[in-house]
């Protein structure tokens, strides 16, 4: 029954196996890396709970492994034996205890290796995996019913547990997906060849786990949508496999996911260079094809506006949203009660996916609360003794501390040299493709205007006007200056300017600069660099891109290096490896090779632009004796975005 509440479609119920859902809003399975030793932690509880208490209606656990050998490292939990069982069945009643359910991933990884492990990778053919190129271990049909048997194990082992339902991992290049695709599915036995003998193995496991674990028990699939390669599954062939499955009675809803390990990886995890909903129209066609199974839309869904056109349009029966909830674990409560300015906006960068892929553990740069207990409703405490706090450096890290500091009941001064707060990622957001960065100084903002932050603006902070504030604390947050290639030397006669990247995001660039020819220098290899080469491809008509490294993008996560990769190669960059310049003479650029005495020389360069690392700059702190003197950000030392606003916030609950 709609209302007049704010998103009536998404904040309808909607009923699974006999369940009661109280929204369409669902965490996927998020790869949390929080377990240790395959071991659940109280960590990787809370991640679940903590949703569950922020309002989403179903989480489903990250992935759980069904075998030995789905044990890809030491974070994964292992549900194939009753190691964690106690653990399983307290994180489940707590789940459903705050109003959800709570619904287990089940996962083999098949001939993926994603973090080398030692035991055989076990695959459907002999393909290599896409990413690592190792070759897997051939199942035979004995070894594939023995797959089957253990995945309904362990259906049976979460049912026990009190889960609500399981989820079969169908989607991204895993086992299941190897069996239904016919790009990694070459077998000619029961379990291959025609679309039927495909999916033979996928229909073995939810038979199995519907008869053993019975009707009220929740049973999803998520699968691919697209799978993004030539000889795959495509949204024709996916809806193929959609209805097929329909008819056999089995699932209670299908999620689609896309992409595969190739290339295509790109989609499996749509950026901020995405749509919002990028894949919605798939999801709709699917629905179509699910014959009233319900369907859950996925893939770059962070607003509850565009949540809510998802479930009123048609596109999904339900709504997963992975990173909005990565970034705010509160927020269904605070859409469906309209505080929607209250909700910590997602940006889609994949900071946090990357960290993951790496085998460490999950964290975003916007939720220094990550997985603790209390995060869905986490408030600063309230300070003993209010206090006179003076910030310097409007920047991420500034806003962070002042923000804090001020609702913790601080009177806070924030000063700002610019007549424009957010520093160095305000300029970043002025990048071809990387507006959607601005949202988190935008929320900052908000939050250090609503708890009376003193914004001081347009002018260059002395020592005699922080005086002059009568400070109890000081917090410098001046930030940091990219310095000069410390390899390069400038000729008196040298006649191409040489400019920081910072100064090219602001448009600061010398006068009668020609558009011709650009040199990038990274040394960097941050998402913003990459954003700066876009730029320059668009006002150049020559770019090389130079970096000392024997690659580039080191510092971007897989995912999006992919799509980094396809813009610079579409635009014609050329990319220069293991280079550095040494001598810039008249407008001819010389650089050598850093692994061989080899040079290399670029005739009529009209610009030269530098990403360096950066040189903290804090001259006020000689200036302020006797006063308690905190730093944070680049101030302090010249890091990245997660170090900058954790840095600012563990300062603003500290003074």
């Amino acid at each position: 029954m709609l209302t007049d509440a704010p998103y009536p479609h998404l904040f309808s119920a909607i009923e699974l196996a006999g369940r009661r859902l109280r929204n369409r809003i669902c965490l996927p399975a998020t790869v949390t890396n929080f377990a240790q030793r395959n071991r659940i932690t109280e960590r990787w509880k809370h991640f679940l709970i903590e949703r569950a208490r922020g309002g989403a209606a179903m989480l489903v656990t990250e992935v759980i492994a069904v075998d030995p050998n789905a044990i890809a490292q030491p974070a994964i939990v292992t549900g194939f034996d009753d190691a964690n069982a106690i653990d399983l069945s307290d994180t489940a009643q707590r789940v459903h205890a705050e109003g959800a359910w709570l619904v287990g991933q089940l996962w083999h990884p098949g001939k993926q290796q994603l973090w080398g492990p030692t035991r055989s990778p076990m695959g459907v053919s002999d393909q290599p995996d896409a990413l690592s190129w190792t070759v897997p271990h051939v199942m035979s049909v004995d070894e594939v019913r023995a797959i089957v048997r253990a995945y309904v194990n362990t259906a049976i082992r979460l049912a026990d547990c009190g889960f609500a339902g399981v989820e079969l991992h169908g989607a991204h290049g895993y086992l299941i997906q190897q069996f239904m695709s016919p790009w990694s599915n070459w077998r000619e036995d029961r379990y291959g060849g025609s679309l039927e003998g495909r999916l033979t193995f996928v229909r073995e496991v939810a038979g199995g786990i519907r008869e053993r674990c019975g009707r009220d028990f929740i049973l999803g699939l998520k699968m691919a949508g697209t799978e993004g390669v030539e000889g795959g599954i495509d949204e024709e062939g996916a809806g193929r496999i959609t209805a097929k499955l329909a008819a056999d009675g089995h699932y209670d809803y299908f999620a689609y996911g896309q992409g595969n390990f190739s290339l295509s990886l790109e989609t499996h995890v749509p950026d901020l260079y995405f749509r919002p909903g990028h894949f919605i129209d798939i999801h709709k066609k699917m629905r179509d094809a699910a014959a009233g199974v319900p369907v859950m839309a996925l893939g770059r869904i962070g607003e509850p506006e565009l949540a809510e056109r998802v479930v009123a349009d048609g596109y999904g029966d339900l709504v997963g949203m992975t990173r909005a909830h990565i970034t705010d674990a509160a927020f269904a409560n605070k859409a469906m009660r309209g505080r929607i300015e209250e909700i910590r906006p997602c940006v889609f960068d994949n900071f946090s996916w990357g960290e993951v892929h790496q085998g460490k553990p999950l964290a975003e740069f916007h939720n220094p609360h990550l997985g603790e207990e209390g995060e869905a409703d986490w408030q600063p405490e309230s300070a003993r003794m209010p206090r006179q706090v003076v910030v310097v450096g409007a920047g991420v890290a500034g806003l962070e501390t002042a923000w804090v500091a001020a609702a913790r009941g601080h009177r806070v001064s924030l000063l700002e040299a610019s007549a424009e707060v957010g520093g160095g990622l305000l300029l970043e957001s002025l990048l071809p493709g990387r507006a959607d960065m601005a949202k988190v100084i935008d929320h900052q903002c908000r939050l250090a205007a609503r708890h009376g932050v003193d914004f001081r603006l347009g002018r260059r902070a002395t020592g005699k006007d922080i005086h002059a504030l009568k400070p109890d604390v000081v917090v410098l947050a001046t930030g940091g200056e990219l310095r000069r290639p410390e390899t390069l030397r400038i000729s008196p006669d040298a006649a191409t300017p040489v400019i920081s990247a910072r100064n090219f995001a602001a448009d600061e660039i010398p006068e009668g600069v020609a558009a011709g020819f650009a040199v990038l220098f990274d040394q960097d290899h941050g998402p913003a660099t990459y954003g700066v080469a876009d730029k320059l491809a668009i006002m150049f008509k020559r770019v090389v891109l130079i970096t000392p490294r024997p690659q580039i993008l080191q510092r971007v996560n897989h995912c999006s290096a992919i799509g980094a990769y396809r813009r610079l190669y579409g635009a014609g960059v050329e990319i220069v490896p293991a280079h550095e310049p040494i001598l810039l003479a008249g407008r001819r650029l010389v650089c050598r090779n850093t692994y061989v005495d080899r040079e290399t020389a670029f005739e009529g360069v009209d610009l030269l632009v530098y990403a360096t690392p950066r040189s903290a700059v804090d001259d006020l702190a000689g200036e302020l004796d006797n006063i308690e003197l905190h730093r944070v950000g680049d101030c302090q030392s010249p890091r990245d975005l997660l170090a900058a606003i954790h840095g600012g916030h563990s300062v603003g609950n500290l003074v």
